[in-house]
């Protein structure tokens, strides 16, 4: 199935039957990659848009025209893997206005407003605006110039994300600083994406091959390498790799059944699980 209109957020997945071959949507997938959950409801066109993405953020140069006494941070983040989406990364350059002057009699930071981008991998950019945070912003202990939440605008994206609109918030989260100087966290951003004309991609792969195996060892084996090789389709990305633990060509020990657990996933970041049991039996 697909969806037309808009992308972000998704469905946990269940836990698999030992010793059944059961195809199963949810987890994940790519190492160093993390799976966002799926928000359900949406009207037709519209997407829920929720991404959760780890931060680090490092000095850089401000963009555009600053005054001297602004310092800019690059808050580069992901990635994460959005199903209906891709893997997802997020750049922007955080302005921090250090001397605001009458705007804030009892000192402190002000946060100008700023562009960002959600970079989807092999499919393009959405591009956002964000408004100056209201009110004067602390350092630490309490450090609310790292947390403040944002209301944003989506100005448009490039690739499959031209034309692209909506709106919503971004909240920080698990503030912390960094012996860099400056600080880390999590950005969620929620709200609504519109992509007018685009189908989003929603159905998984299809893993095919993932049958129980017996395989028969002689008298004198302790273990045996077996290999098997189930494939997977996908309705927009044709054929998908699998992957399964453990792996095809593994030594499996004689007398035991083991549960073989494999994942597929599309380049909209849909996932598929299968498992089977290999069992290996002495021969009489």
């Amino acid at each position: 199935m697909r969806t037309v209109g808009t992308v972000i957020a998704f469905s946990a997945c269940r836990a698999l039957r030992r010793g059944t071959c059961q195809v199963v949507i949810g987890a994940t997938l790519v190492a160093g990659v993390t799976l966002v959950p799926l928000a359900s409801g949406s009207p037709a066109g519209t997407f829920a848009l929720r991404l959760e993405l780890p931060w680090e953020g490092v000095p850089s140069v401000c963009v555009g025209s600053r005054p001297p006494t602004v310092q800019c941070y690059a808050h580069p983040g992901g990635p994460i893997a959005a199903p209906g989406l891709g893997v997802v990364f997020q750049s922007y350059i955080y302005p921090v206005e250090t001397q605001p002057g009458s705007a804030c009699p009892g000192g402190g930071f002000y946060v100008m407003p700023y562009s960002a981008r959600l970079i989807v991998k092999g499919k393009g950019e959405i591009l956002l605006t964000l408004g100056a945070v209201e009110g004067c912003l602390q350092g630490p202990p309490s450090d609310t110039v790292l947390s403040p939440t944002q209301a944003f605008t989506v100005t448009g994206g490039s690739g499959v994300y031209a034309g692209a609109s909506g709106s919503g918030v971004v909240r920080r989260t698990q503030v912390r600083r960094t012996i860099a100087g400056h600080g880390a966290g999590r950005d969620i951003w929620e709200g609504a994406l519109i992509v007018p004309n685009f189908e989003f991609d929603m159905k998984p792969p299809t893993i095919t091959g993932a049958g129980g195996k017996v395989v028969r060892a002689t008298r004198k084996a302790t273990f045996v390498r077996v290999r098997y090789q189930p494939g997977a389709t996908d309705n927009v990305d044709q054929t998908v790799p699998v992957a399964c633990k453990p792996r095809s060509g593994s030594l499996f020990k004689v007398g035991r059944r083991t549960l073989v657990r494999c994942s597929a996933t599309d380049m909209s970041a849909n996932t598929s699980h299968a498992s089977f049991t290999v069992t290996v039996r002495r021969q009489r």
